[in-house]
């Protein structure tokens, strides 16, 4: 899929972030007093890009204990996230800059390494994981390019700095990263080199924190179209080795369904629909209690083809709008795309809840006790109400359940 992408001039048009008040201030904090800062990796590639980001990266010659006592002269929070390897957190309110020192890497131990600081900029650049991803910003605008990544990234290609096989070593989530960005980036036909040093580790994924994994997959299921990254991980055979047995045709047609869909319902019929795998899957890899809920209730089977209006208001109340149209999705991918479930989806759209209008206190003042007894009195009524079509009224529903009082 050749092509190639015009960039943004952020010499003449510098992005919104490089204008905050907050950037100059620690620019000047990091640079009053002797050495250089420049802006580094996601920003600048985004910001070429025409991508709004919030995470800012600079880069310094500056060592970082004094990159904290200078910023901690000027009234600036440093937090010592990683300041081992070079890495301080400068916070100046709701914002935060992650400032390293450059440094090249003595010996890599997986996703760590020892480390020596330098003031060589090329040496920095070349440690790092993706040609785009080595662009730097200097306080003027100027770019500097040292290992070819702007040109690559015109040309949406995702290329490894040097060889693959030593920057894969050097760290393993690089594999998923290449995807990740592959999806996200690419516009040409992926390096075979990188492909073939991806599939080389394929086995050696197992080592990986579950939560960087859980993170790098649904960031490559939120892009705009993951399926030809997803399909070149398969052949590499890394989508088994992180994930087992996948359905890619299925999630192929929940893409074309030209619907909006996010990322967990992407993973979900990614997997089949298998609750059993799922819920698995989503223990191994550390998925949140919310994310797990939500794939379990995108399993239920509570939507139904053909339903009523008023079946699918009963399913929208019982469900939700997000559970409903979860399982809207999940039906659709299984009945094939002749079955335009457009309809529910509109539903849910502009579906407002009703409001259930009994209360265990309107209970209470009819005279009964708390207990057991008045929380099954209530779901019976509520039963009754939904029944109605959401229609009874609280005195129709007290007179019918409790007549004596």
């Amino acid at each position: 899929m050749p092509g190639s992408r015009q960039l943004v001039d952020i010499h003449k048009h510098p992005p919104p972030w490089r204008r905050w008040p907050e950037t100059e201030v620690i620019l000047e904090a990091l640079i009053t007093g002797g050495g250089s800062a420049r802006f580094v990796g996601g920003c600048v590639r985004d910001s070429l890009l025409g991508v709004e980001t919030e995470d800012i990266d600079i880069a310094t010659d500056i060592l970082p204990e004094t990159v904290v006592v200078r910023l901690e002269k000027s009234g600036i929070t440093a937090i010592p996230t990683g300041i081992d390897h070079g890495t301080v957190t400068a916070a100046i309110g709701k914002r935060h800059f992650e400032i390293t020192t450059l440094r090249v890497d003595t010996q890599s131990h997986g996703r760590h390494a020892d480390v020596a600081f330098t003031g060589d900029w090329e040496q920095d650049a070349k440690r790092r994981d993706f040609t785009f991803n080595a662009l730097y910003l200097d306080p003027t605008g100027e770019l500097a390019d040292p290992v070819g990544g702007l040109a690559d990234l015109t040309a949406g290609y995702v290329r490894f700095i040097d060889r693959a096989e030593d920057r894969i070593r050097e760290d393993r989530l690089r594999v998923l990263r290449y995807f990740r960005f592959y999806a996200r980036f690419g516009a040409n036909n992926p390096d075979e080199d990188a492909l073939k040093a991806c599939a080389n580790s394929a086995n050696d994924l197992g080592n990986l924190s579950a939560e960087r994994v859980q993170k790098e997959l649904l960031l490559l299921l939120a892009t705009e179209d993951p399926y030809p990254a997803l399909v070149l991980m398969s052949k590499a055979g890394v989508l088994d080795a992180l994930v087992g047995p996948v359905d890619l045709p299925k999630l192929k047609l929940l893409l074309s369904l030209n619907v909006e869909s996010d990322a967990l319902q992407r993973f979900t019929v990614l997997l089949n629909g298998n609750r059993k795998s799922l819920q698995a899957l989503a223990d191994k890899l550390r998925f949140s209690n919310k994310q797990k809920e939500r794939i379990s209730v995108m399993c239920g089977g509570q939507v139904a083809a053909d339903m009523s209006p008023e079946a699918r208001e009963v399913a929208l109340y019982e469900l939700g709008s997000q559970g409903f149209i979860d399982q809207t999705l999940m039906l659709w991918v299984n009945l094939g795309p002749q079955y335009a479930l457009t309809a529910y989806l509109e539903d849910a759209q502009h579906w407002t809840a009703p409001v259930f209008p009994v209360s265990g206190g309107d209970l209470l003042a009819q005279g009964m006790e708390e207990g057991m007894a008045l929380g099954r009195l209530l779901k019976q009524m509520e039963a009754r109400w939904i029944d109605s079509g959401f229609k009874m009224s609280k005195s129709a529903l007290i007179h019918e359940f409790l007549p004596d009082t």
